[in-house]
């Protein structure tokens, strides 16, 4: 089971590097690159990234470049909003911005990803956390334009009154 998930982990790295020839020569500049993802109630997945291998396991590695801890949840979130967040990150941040942000902005369509590895059922929570997430942010935007129409009303108020004293 280890291995059948292993290697899936492997091969869904070379999609990712083949599905977009502009994140292949990113991520070929930031080779070589060790790492570990620390996820709650999982086991850390250990990633060595270099040209030619990529080796992804449950061992622990002697040196790692940086450390992602987080939750699946917040993994999902990162992925659908695109925001990283720094907190999650330990070690060389700079280094786990920039692979990050080069995997975030690969125009990779992460839900077909997640259903071809994981399965459909993967797919259908990550689809129903994507909208559950995009409804979130349009309620907030939505929030702050009204906030702001109020602002901008006030101001208008404010400037009329003034001129008005000034008369």
């Amino acid at each position: 089971m280890k291995n059948e998930i292993i290697k899936a982990l492997s091969s869904l790295i070379s999609d990712i590097e083949e599905a977009s020839p502009n994140t292949k020569s990113k991520l070929q500049e930031i080779y070589p690159i060790s790492f570990s993802i620390n996820l709650k109630g999982h086991k850390t997945i250990y990633i060595s990234l270099d040209k030619n291998v990529k080796d992804i396991s449950f061992t622990e590695k002697a040196s790692i470049d940086f450390e992602i801890r987080s939750s699946v949840s917040e993994i999902l979130q990162l992925l659908i909003t695109r925001k990283i967040k720094k907190d999650i990150l330990f070690g060389d941040i700079e280094i786990a911005v920039v692979i990050m942000s080069t995997l975030i902005n690969s125009d990779l369509d992460f839900i077909f990803l997640i259903d071809r590895y994981f399965g459909n059922t993967s797919a259908g929570i990550a689809l129903l956390a994507k909208e559950k997430l995009s409804g979130m942010q349009r309620t907030n935007s939505i929030k702050d334009n009204e906030i702001q129409s109020k602002l901008r009303d006030l101001s208008i108020r404010l400037d009329r009154l003034e001129a008005a004293n000034i008369l």
